[in-house]
């Protein structure tokens, strides 16, 4: 026979729960304040310093010279570009071997789930320094960084669309005795291609902001310029082209919205 649990005493153990959840969690926040050794009197009097040299020396921008920026910002668009085209291609290709409603086998699509968790769990940062190690600085590992991170982002999230679509359309081509090929055309890729567009132009716009990034680890872009500013200390230099980054992030944001109402 089961007991019935009155709602004075059920209310009584929620409230029990959420105060062994709330001490859980300041003890956590505690713990973690003593061992990373936290100075709030540090903190405070650091802000002065902070503020002095935000408004002494980092602001405000330089404008001087430009034209050398020119460069690395398309060299940093082309990057995005390139990265998203070929990834998009890529991981479709992989999506439709590895979602449950189109993998050919499931050893594929488990062995492929694997390969695309491992490779989505490194930071494109650090794929960028093994490959600058491996293929020197430039270009080509800055590339190689996000295809290799936008392929395995884009397999995930386009196998996830794939898997949420309406099985009608799929079991009416199965019962009728159509072929694979036949499935993937008519039934799941009209269905896919709003979520492959709004994926896909959400990649683009991480690619610009990665892209950016990755000139840091002397993997070509607008990021090169950014180090080698602060590695002259040209602080002045390098706010101008952090503003130049915010611009670019804020146009191709608004550039990929219009798209995207336009598509979808």
């Amino acid at each position: 026979m089961s007991q019935v649990v009155s709602p004075h005493t059920e209310q009584r153990q929620k409230k029990a729960k959420r105060m062994v959840s709330l001490a859980l969690l300041a003890g956590a926040l505690a713990f973690s304040i003593w061992y990373v050794k936290f100075d709030m009197v540090e903190f405070i009097s650091g802000i002065p310093l902070f503020l002095n040299f935000l408004f002494t020396d980092f602001l405000p921008p330089n404008f001087a010279n430009m034209d050398s920026y020119l460069r690395p910002v398309l060299d940093t668009l082309i990057f995005a570009v390139v990265g998203t085209f070929i990834s998009s291609l890529l991981g479709l290709v992989i999506a439709f071997l590895m979602a449950r409603n189109t993998a050919p086998h499931p050893a594929v699509r488990i062995a492929l789930r694997g390969v695309v968790s491992f490779v989505r769990n490194v930071p494109f940062l650090v794929w960028a320094s093994l490959l600058v190690v491996i293929f020197g600085v430039g270009a080509m590992p800055g590339l190689f960084s996000l295809l290799v991170f936008g392929t395995c982002f884009l397999a995930r999230v386009y196998a996830e669309s794939i898997e949420e679509l309406d099985k009608e359309a799929t079991e009416a081509l199965e019962a009728s005795g159509a072929t694979y090929g036949q499935i993937i055309k008519h039934a799941i890729i009209p269905q896919f291609m709003p979520g492959y567009f709004s994926w896909t132009l959400f990649m683009f716009e991480i690619n610009i902001r990665a892209s950016a990034i990755l000139g840091l680890v002397g993997a070509g872009g607008i990021g090169s310029n950014l180090k080698q500013s602060l590695d002259l200390f040209q602080y002045s230099r390098a706010s101008m082209i952090i503003v130049i980054l915010i611009v670019l992030i804020l146009a191709v944001e608004f550039l990929t919205q219009r798209i995207r109402e336009r598509i979808l």
